[in-house]
């Protein structure tokens, strides 16, 4: 779906040095720079800010860690939906923060994360390259209600957000400097200091775990934060958990891509290495853990052998168990036209040999998952993506043809809408593709809205997904974008009846020299998203790995989180909320709501304070009818 190209970025003659500070961000060079000279600019320079950056994220460098004046030092909390820049003014009050109260409110059901976040306040100190203030840590207690019930500390975790210059705006309503996203988990004293600066705001992400069937109450504790181990604030937490859980099940299909080989490539390793099998893994565990699933999941592909004109395919039980029986799969998506199966088949595309070949490997694939009880989870997704030419068509149509004759009654995937762009030269794939996904600017289109009623009726899973090209006022998960887009984003599905959502790439880190580093991860957006740089685009996780170097907090021994992905939980959270509802027989009231968050792609709630109260309004009703 995405273009590779060069590390380095290159916009209009200017080279771009992700490493440089603040005030040298771009560097004009003639086309016949010597390479030579290029690479040394880019070590002298960048090299040594880089290292000047290293330092300055230690956390427990002595000479800077004197213990703060109460009266230069403030902590205060947010909502998890507000993104906390280095110069944000220190808030009073807001949704779940009374200064005056020193209390942080928030409210949630079991089996729900409750995100918010606590921001510490200092001074910047003056001068040329200033010492961070540092050794601040952050804890909490036990949570317990009137009751005598208990929400234990362990289930409080704090992360460290990474603040990443931003050389570019996203949209028109992006902005360059530094942003928070990268989420290290706290285990270290931390300071001040940001990437080439010290910042005057160190938000903290606060995620609190409620277990199933947590008894409704009001839990309270404290959060502490520390310098040099002493106190030097004290916060109090109410929690008010509802009186009832949220399903284990996930009732939203998500296609998250998590590619092993882009693992591999950004390790330097083989893709079929154990060390990165074994990272991959724990990707998707991962992943698994905020309710979403992978797009392709290679730890599921199927091993494949041609000898002659006989095709073999071998499947792992023992994995095959754990995904589909232990992590309870929604769906395992397999592409109908395999690498493994590509690189073995010399015949010419679509003879009667190449497709007896292909057949022969879906029929098996078919007959795998039917006997284990699986079929109802498989789908085959279309070798080609995005279909946009005659071709492209007439191809997904023999893909499909292939699909449907030899697995019968498993739905075929395309990424494409069901209405095309030029029906007269390309014809349908409507009764070839059962299963569309839908590229968000098509929703804007009324006789797709159609279409996909049409299709749904017929039984057919209809999906969609966002990309670089999709402006705003559309959501899009950028970094500089607005933190309700990615929560928006299932509510958005719900408003259109469809079933889930797809994103191309969480780790497309081939365009980037590290994307704690750089947020510039897919350089030839610009050219899809009308000259804006795109900052995440297909990253939403950071490598583990990097973690000691750009926070000072341990290596993490798999993906680091994100804010962006954090709230993309949050909101098919409150997809389940509308599905219990839903499910308890109050499906007006579920339009009711969403249509007045939401009118269309292009146009929904962007304000906190509306997500809050429908949130509060969901609780409370569902409150009423499980007590019935």
């Amino acid at each position: 779906m995405k273009k590779k190209s060069s590390a380095l970025k290159y916009f209009g003659g200017i080279w771009k040095l992700p490493f440089l500070p603040e005030n040298i961000i771009y560097i004009r060079v003639d086309r016949y720079l010597s390479v030579i000279t290029f690479i040394c600019l880019f070590f002298v320079i960048g090299v040594g800010e880089v290292y000047g950056q290293f330092a300055k994220t230690g956390a427990n460098n002595d000479k800077v860690n004197k213990v703060l004046d109460s009266e230069d030092l403030m902590v205060w909390a947010v909502p998890a939906e507000q993104k906390v820049r280095p110069d944000d003014r220190v808030e009073t009050n807001n949704l779940i923060w009374s200064k005056d109260k020193k209390t942080i409110y928030v409210s949630g059901a079991g089996n729900e994360h409750i995100p918010f976040q606590v921001v510490i306040t200092t001074p910047v100190p003056i001068g040329y390259r200033p010492k961070a203030p540092g050794g601040f840590f952050i804890k909490a207690s036990n949570f317990t209600s009137k009751q005598g019930k208990t929400i234990d500390q362990a289930q409080i975790s704090f992360y460290l957000e990474h603040y990443i210059m931003l050389y570019g705006k996203s949209s028109p309503i992006g902005a360059t400097g530094y942003w928070p996203d990268a989420l290290a988990p706290i285990k270290e004293p931390f300071s001040m200091a940001a990437q080439y600066t010290v910042v005057r705001n160190r938000p903290i992400w606060v995620d609190i775990s409620i277990p199933s069937l947590t008894p409704g109450g009001i839990y309270t504790g404290t959060i502490t934060v520390t310098q040099n181990g002493e106190e030097v604030e004290i916060l109090n937490v109410e929690v008010k958990v509802f009186d009832f859980s949220l399903p284990d099940k996930t009732h939203l299909i998500t296609y998250m891509n998590i590619s092993k080989e882009s693992l591999a490539d950004f390790y330097h390793k083989q893709v079929s290495s154990q060390e990165i099998d074994k990272l991959t893994q724990t990707y998707y565990e991962f992943l698994f853990a905020h309710r979403m699933e992978p797009w392709f999941n290679d730890q599921l592909e199927p091993k494949i052998v041609i000898n002659g004109e006989k095709v073999d395919v071998k499947f792992d039980d023992e994995r095959y168990q754990y995904y589909l029986n232990k992590l309870n799969s929604k769906r395992v998506l397999l592409n109908t036209f395999p690498s493994g199966l590509k690189s073995q088949i010399l015949d010419e595309p679509f003879s009667k040999a190449f497709n007896q070949k292909v057949m022969s490997y879906l029929s098996q694939v078919e007959s795998y998952f039917g006997k284990h009880g699986w079929k109802d989870r498989l789908v085959f997704n279309s070798p080609i993506d995005e279909p946009n030419t005659m071709k492209d068509y007439e191809d997904t149509r023999q893909w499909a043809n292939l699909v449907h004759e030899a697995a019968l009654g498993v739905p075929f995937l395309a990424t494409e809408s069901p209405v095309p762009d030029n029906l007269r030269d390309w014809g349908t794939l409507v009764g070839y593709v059962n299963n569309f996904s839908i590229h968000g600017n098509a929703l804007n289109d009324q006789k797709v809205k159609q279409a996909i009623i049409e299709e749904q009726d017929k039984k057919g899973e209809m999906t969609w997904y966002i990309s670089c090209d999709q402006a705003y006022p559309q959501p899009n998960y950028f970094i500089d974008a607005p933190a309700l887009d990615l929560v928006m984003v299932p509510w958005i599905t719900a408003r259109y009846h469809m079933a889930g959502i797809l994103y191309w790439a969480l780790n497309f880190w081939s365009e980037t020299p590290n994307p704690w580093l750089d947020a510039v991860t897919f350089i030839s957006g610009f050219e899809c998203s009308e000259g804006y740089i795109i900052n995440g685009e297909g990253s939403l996780f950071y490598p583990g790995d990097y973690t000691e170097t750009y926070t000072g907090q341990p290596n993490v021994d798999g993906p680091v989180s994100s804010i962006r992905f954090e709230l993309l939980r949050e909101g098919i959270e409150d997809y389940e909320y509308l599905w219990m509802l839903k499910d308890l027989g109050d499906q007006k009231y579920v339009d009711s709501l969403v249509s007045n968050l939401v009118v269309d792609v292009s146009a929904f709630s962007r304000n906190v304070n509306e997500l809050y109260l429908t949130r509060k309004a969901m609780a409370q009703r569902l409150e009423e009818l499980t007590r019935k």
